[in-house]
């Protein structure tokens, strides 16, 4: 199984190889159960209370696969495998959010195209704080899966926090989320349209998520740009979660004749690989793929086979990097079912997508002097156009033509597409790609990552000024209360104290050796602050 993300909550999962049979204990596998054993006879035998001995079996089978420090690696008990395998199927109930666990919350991943979660206005790196009331702080992938699926027309409350720091409450109603997987660059009462330039004979794809629909819904698509005269083709696969591993493969052999696409390899063993076959419909013509942070999964399956074959140009930021694969087992006598991760896969370059923790390098790259990157305005305008044009029926986006970068930009607001035109229009031109973005690489990445950071930390201290101004204003209407600057159970022999002036910038550095002679010192001559002043940035960083 190739899943989207770590989680997907009210929304569908596939898998490629179904089910497998567990395999069999071993007599190392009892002795390693006897203190296991023993603890809980000397529970059973001496706690207080009555033992809810099923509640406390379940716990332990969850915490096994939490300590593998795999997010992707879930159990999900019995009372749950029913909604789980409403997921399964391809029709469910829920939001229809795409979700991965980020220092013990719930991240959005992406909202799917059509979902009551994209209607709601649920955005690519929201964390969900709450749902019902109930914080998510800390909560097991299996439980998070049990908290947003539910009955069609009951609605839930979601505490979400932005990625500017900004927090609200949307309450969504749950339904039926059925979404197609192929799109083109806006619906009418005819359907999709695909062409975006007829001069030069450009289409536009996007393909939202990897199912078992992806691949009928792509053929049909492709015969109609066959039908138009087709050139060249912009492949959007921003915010594409994933999904089947099986609809990635075909998706590729759809532009490329021979070689591979994709392998995978478990723990030890030789692993199986993809190749693409030969067929008179193969497509070979430029391809432009746009990806960006939210693509993920099989979405980086088909952006790197491609361009590792030679039949495409990477436009937009650095992928997510999920390079596992999941097969979904279920356990014996009914004890419920393990979603776990059994391989990852390699790019026909060698390389994985994965991300592991610490790594610099990780996902598909856009191309050298093809990373266009987009600030979160950009990103959040781009959306609700997006989802104007593809609404039969919604307000009527501002008019674009499709085959002018600058309309694109400026009516779209999505300069990523507008540098896929340009790009593929200037290669139909002159057979050559022009350069349309940036540097690309770790450089790129970094900066990206470095940039979010620095602005990420300036929303954290401006929320702390305005907190010391609270503090101070309250303090200046004569309220009081014990506010040491030191605990007194503080332990402080070898800590760092450092010593800012008012611009906030690092005068002085010291390691304590005598914790005495300091609190005496601070609480003679200091008070609480009543306000701090960030240091900025330096000019040009």
């Amino acid at each position: 199984m190739l899943t989207a993300s770590a989680l997907q909550a009210g929304m569908p999962q596939s898998t490629d190889d179904g089910k497998r049979a567990v395999p069999p204990a071993t007599e190392g596998a009892y002795r390693w159960l006897d203190p296991i054993i023993d603890l809980r006879a000397l529970i059973v035998g001496s706690f207080v209370d009555p033992i809810d001995a099923v509640a406390m079996q379940r716990a332990a089978m969850e915490a096994m696969t939490k300590a593998l420090g795999d997010p992707y690696t879930v159990y999900i008990p019995p009372a749950d495998e029913r909604a789980f395998r409403t997921q399964l199927s391809g029709t469910y109930v829920g939001i229809g959010v795409e979700l991965d666990l980020d220092d013990g919350r719930p991240l959005v991943i992406t909202a799917i195209d059509g979902s009551p979660a994209m209607e709601a206005g649920i955005l690519p790196g929201d964390a969900i704080l709450s749902v019902d009331g109930k914080s998510t702080e800390g909560v097991g992938a299996a439980t998070l899966e049990t908290l947003l699926p539910g009955a069609p027309g009951t609605v839930v409350a979601l505490v979400i926090r932005r990625a500017d720091g900004n927090e609200r409450t949307l309450n969504v109603t749950r339904r039926v989320v059925e979404t197609p997987s192929v799109k083109g660059i806006l619906r009418d009462a005819d359907g999709w349209r695909f062409t975006i330039d007829p001069d030069r004979r450009v289409a536009y794809i996007r393909i939202a998520q990897f199912n078992d629909r992806t691949l009928a819904e792509l053929d049909a698509a492709l015969a109609r740009i066959r039908a138009d005269g087709v050139s060249g083709i912009v492949l959007d696969l921003r915010d594409n979660g994933g999904g089947s591993l099986t609809a990635a493969v075909g998706v590729v052999d759809r532009f490329v004749s021979e070689g591979a696409i994709v392998s995978i390899r478990g723990r030890g063993d030789i692993g199986r690989t993809w190749d693409a076959t030969a067929s008179p419909e193969d497509l070979r013509i430029p391809l432009v793929v746009l990806i960006n942070q939210g693509s993920a999964s099989a979405s980086e399956v088909v952006a790197g086979a491609l361009r590792d074959n030679g039949c495409a140009k990477i436009i937009g930021t650095r992928s997510y990097g999920k390079g596992s694969v999941q097969d979904v087992l279920q356990l014996p006598d009914g004890a419920g079912t393990v979603k776990i991760t059994t391989a990852r896969y390699y790019l026909p370059s060698g390389a994985s997508p994965h991300r592991a923790a610490g790594a610099a390098k990780w996902g598909v790259e856009p191309d050298t002097g093809f990373r266009v990157p987009m600030t979160e305005q950009e990103s959040i305008a781009s959306a609700a156009a997006r989802q104007a044009r593809e609404t039969v029926g919604a307000v009527a986006p501002p008019p674009v033509m499709w085959n002018s970068a600058a309309s694109i930009r400026a009516g779209a607001h999505d300069p990523q597409l507008a540098a896929a035109v340009d790009a593929i229009q200037g290669y139909l031109d002159v057979v050559e790609w022009p350069i349309v973005g940036d540097l690309s690489g770790d450089v790129g990445a970094g900066n990206d990552e470095l940039r979010s950071s620095i602005e990420y930390r300036r929303r954290l201290l401006d929320e702390l000024h305005k907190t010391d101004q609270t503090i101070s204003t309250l303090r200046s209407t004569g309220a009081g209360v014990d506010d040491p600057l030191l605990g007194s159970d503080a332990s402080l022999i070898d800590g760092a104290m450092e010593l800012r002036d008012r611009d906030g910038h690092v005068i002085g550095r010291w390691i304590i050796k005598d914790p005495a002679a300091l609190r005496t010192g601070i609480g003679a001559a200091a008070i609480p602050a009543p306000e701090y002043t960030p240091a900025r940035e330096p000019e040009g960083k």
